[in-house]
């Protein structure tokens, strides 16, 4: 997989950065005066500004293998938005974007932490332990974190996983955001993110996220599209790289992702 380097910290990039999202309207004007407008799905730009200060050589060194590979700007390869949700239809675990074990019966419209009812009631109705997950095509050697907010009227638990890194959490009726980081240091060009509920276990989830760092930030919503962007590239010909001293470098990094 050809993807933009993790630093060693585990992050996808050194703050701050700059992200900007670029979108087209269509405009029909028609015989009488007036006009049509839709948006032209599709034709959106994603651009980020990556102010790398203090990589280490071998940050440095990655860096620029991968834009070598890429032939600057003519390269494209997989971008894991440092600001984003990689996860898509955070909020729908009871939609097609997710899949459940069979057993488990997940209805939409519950209440949930923000005073909406916009969460997901999952009952597990089968005689083991049953999950609800999301595969992305993202590689196993780079750190995550997986959230969830959940709660449970009858003191249920759950737990959430991914590539072997799992915590179990007991519930109260209160919502609480649980979550689980680490790096599985595998080779996987895939990783499945799933919360995993016991069997006669019933509880409320919502808002899910992956995030490509070892704890949680806020929350984002996200619908068809999450923060995983295989379309990106390198925004000019030439990178820059300052050496501050040693094992000390500075770059800016500018990378746009066009379409879908």
């Amino acid at each position: 997989m050809i993807v933009f380097p993790q630093i060693s910290t585990g992050a996808s990039a050194l703050f701050p950065l700059a992200r900007v999202r670029q979108a087209r309207t269509v405009v029909n004007e028609l015989a009488d005066g007036g006009s049509v407008t839709a948006a032209d799905y599709g034709s959106e730009v994603d651009a980020w500004e990556l102010r790398a200060a203090g990589l280490t050589t071998s940050e440095r060194d990655a860096i620029e293998a991968l834009f070598e590979f890429s032939g600057g700007t003519l390269g494209v390869f997989t971008f894991l938005d440092p600001t984003g949700n990689l996860l898509r239809y955070s909020e729908e675990l009871a939609g097609l974007g997710w899949v459940r074990s069979a057993g488990l019966v997940a209805t939409a419209g519950a209440s949930d932490p923000f005073s909406g009812t916009r969460a997901v009631s999952v009952a597990n109705t089968g005689e083991s332990t049953g999950q609800v997950g999301q595969t992305l095509a993202v590689p196993g050697n780079f750190a995550y974190c997986f959230s969830v907010w959940a709660r449970s009227d009858v003191g249920s638990s759950v737990g959430v996983e991914f590539a072997g890194i799992n915590r179990a959490f007991a519930l109260t009726s209160q919502w609480r955001r649980i979550w689980v980081a680490g790096n599985a240091q595998s080779n996987a060009e895939s990783v499945t993110f799933a919360i995993q509920v016991p069997a006669g276990a019933n509880v409320h989830l919502f808002g899910a996220q992956v995030e490509p760092q070892f704890a949680p930030s806020d929350y984002k919503r996200t619908g068809t599209r999450g923060g995983l962007f295989s379309k990106a590239r390198f925004a000019d010909d030439r990178l820059t790289v300052i050496a501050r001293g040693m094992d000390e470098y500075d770059a800016v990094i500018r990378i746009v992702n066009a379409g879908s």
